[in-house]
């Protein structure tokens, strides 16, 4: 349940940011709505090398690991989106990474999963990708608060960044706890 927590609350901030990048890039970023679309190719292809890093990662780090340093790196670039919003230029950079740190996520949250369900690999396979499918609705909803509340287009970087650190600090409690396992099989 914990991973699904992850999964679901940690990606949340992905979806707090990209449910509402366009009014971002137009409001804020002074980007006509006519660039919006090429805008999104940049993040797209960001999240095409984000998931290319994610297996590579995967691969070197265990699955958790990997897990909590994308989810902190999420926290971070989201609260760097949130000052340099104004800025065309850097809006445009941070587009990138942001899409790219988002689609690392992928590939770890999966393994870890499966690896969880001993004996369940495709249920456990189909949970994760309804967590992300919860991240996506829990990321806009909250990520749509603050903005109805009139703190403007840059406060849902805000609600991502907190969501995806949340996602950081459950995937510290999920490592210590495989820690612990492994070390009480070793000494048993």
């Amino acid at each position: 349940m914990l991973i699904l927590g992850i999964t679901a609350i940690g990606t949340g901030g992905l979806f707090a940011w990209f449910s509402y990048i366009a009014p971002l890039l137009t409001e804020v970023g002074g980007f006509r709505s006519d660039q919006i679309t090429w805008i999104l190719v940049l993040a797209g292809v960001g999240m095409a090398v984000g998931n290319a890093i994610a297996g590579f990662t995967a691969d070197r780090l265990s699955p958790i690991k990997a897990t909590a340093l994308f989810l902190l790196l999420m926290a971070v670039s989201l609260t760097v989106v949130s000052f340099i919003a104004p800025f065309k230029i850097p809006l445009l950079v941070m587009t990138f990474v942001t899409g790219a740190i988002s689609f690392t996520l992928g590939a770890p949250i999966q393994i870890l999963m499966i690896r969880a369900a001993n004996g369940s690999e495709m249920l456990a396979s189909s949970v994760s990708q309804a967590g992300f499918n919860m991240g996506n609705a829990l990321g806009a909803y909250l990520g749509g608060l603050p903005i109805a509340a009139g703190l403007g287009y840059t406060s849902p970087q805000w609600v991502g960044a907190m969501l995806a650190l949340t996602g950081f600090l459950m995937s510290v409690v999920v490592y210590y706890r495989q820690k612990n396992a492994v070390r009480e099989r070793v000494l048993a």
